[in-house]
């Protein structure tokens, strides 16, 4: 039984790790490019410090939700965490949706939209971690 129990902690440790390495590699990425690149910086969606501070806290939720997600979390806790986490999603969604929208920078938008779907996994995954307990 202790084995059981151990495996199928590990699987949800390293299922949710999944979710969090897109976001983890990549808004650094965008954020290093937004900082040192001038011509990033200009079709950065909200601007550039705006930018970067947004991306910067979508990987600060990223990471707390992934540590609710492994630890567990319920109640209002569960709700506000995943409500954050949304959030984070869609405001990427929507840096990612800029640099889509200015033609030169597209591999970036990719990048971005691809953090964002992660970060929405991990929203779900935070959603309806107590329903597979």
């Amino acid at each position: 039984m202790t084995g059981s129990t151990a495996s199928a902690a590990t699987d949800r440790w390293s299922a949710q790790l999944m979710w969090l390495l897109p976001p983890l590699l990549e808004l650094p990425v965008a954020v290093a490019l937004c900082s040192g690149v001038p011509e990033v910086a200009h079709q950065a969606a909200f601007g550039s410090p705006a930018t970067q501070v947004v991306l910067l806290l979508a990987l600060a939720a990223a990471v707390c939700g992934f540590v609710a997600v492994v630890r567990g979390t319920a109640g209002v806790t569960q709700a506000a965490i995943g409500g954050v986490l949304s959030v984070a999603a869609g405001a990427v969604a929507a840096v990612g949706a800029g640099f889509l929208a200015g033609g030169v920078f597209r591999v970036l938008g990719l990048l971005l939209a691809h953090s964002a779907f992660s970060i929405a996994m991990l929203a779900r995954a935070t959603l309806r971690r107590p329903a597979e307990a």
